[in-house]
Order: structure tokens, then sequence, then C-alpha cells
């Protein structure tokens, strides 16, 4: 088997939000950041070390999905709503079961939402985007089958 067949692919993920199973066509801004501050020590010329300041601001996740007539289950995904059993986004294989990878936040806030812009001369599907602040991802790879 070439290493490319295990190279996971992007186009099969599940999200999970407060506890819910939802669907969602595209999520962007996978990350975590850390800032660090720079501290020269006193005599050391050949070295600089690398502190890490408080966090000061939260990443920020993105979630689109096309609106369907008459959903429901994602109409709490308004501005100010609270993920209190946080945010789970699984990379899932072609086959099987067992994520290729996992990106979870135990904690996030939908900080703002927008559709796509209404136009009585297109016939696409009406794209609703979410963006979510959070307090940092932890990534899990599963080397299962690798």
């Amino acid at each position: 088997m070439a290493m490319q067949d295990n190279l996971a692919k992007r186009t099969k993920f599940k999200v999970i939000l407060d506890g819910r199973p939802l669907g969602f066509s595209k999520v962007s801004n996978i990350s975590s950041t850390m800032e660090f501050e720079t501290v020269v020590e006193g005599g050391v010329n050949d070295r600089v070390h690398y502190l890490p300041k408080p966090r000061q601001s939260l990443d920020k996740l993105v979630l689109e999905y096309g609106i369907a007539s008459g959903e429901l289950t994602r109409t709490t995904l308004t501005a100010g709503y609270e993920l209190k059993k946080g945010i789970i986004i699984m990379v899932m294989p072609e086959s099987g079961l067992v994520p290729t990878a996992t990106y979870q936040a135990n904690w996030g806030i939908v900080t703002k939402w927008e559709i796509d812009t209404l136009d009585a001369t297109s016939s696409g599907v009406l794209i609703k985007k979410v963006e979510i602040s959070h307090n940092g991802l932890a990534e899990t790879i599963n080397k299962i089958g690798i």
C-alpha cells in the first residue's frame, strides 16, 4: 500500500456542537494559536527565551451549510449562543468508523453569522456561515492502520 493511500481526505467529516451531531458542507479555520513574548537575558548574547503570553483573543472556527426549508436543528446558532458542551470535529476515512483525526474544544460561543447575498438572478443554494470563537483546539491523530 502506497503512503499516499493513508493520507486523510478532506471530504468526509462529522461535526458535533454542544453534544448534537449537525451536518455542515464546509468547516474552515481549524486552528489554534499561542502568542509568545521574547525575553533577552542580560549577558547572554547567543539566544533569547520565548515565554507564552496569556491568551489575548479567542480562535475562530467557521462552519458553512445550506439553509433548508423548515429546518430547526441549527436555528440556535445565533450570535451569543454558548456551546457549553464544546465542539468536536472528526475527519473520517473513506471506509471505517474510527476517525483519522479529531479536533476538540471544550467551550465555544457563536460570535457571528451571515448568509450569502440574496440574488434573484441566481439559482444556487443559500449558504449560511457561522463563526464560533473558542479557547483552543486539541488535536488527536489516530494511527490505527497507518
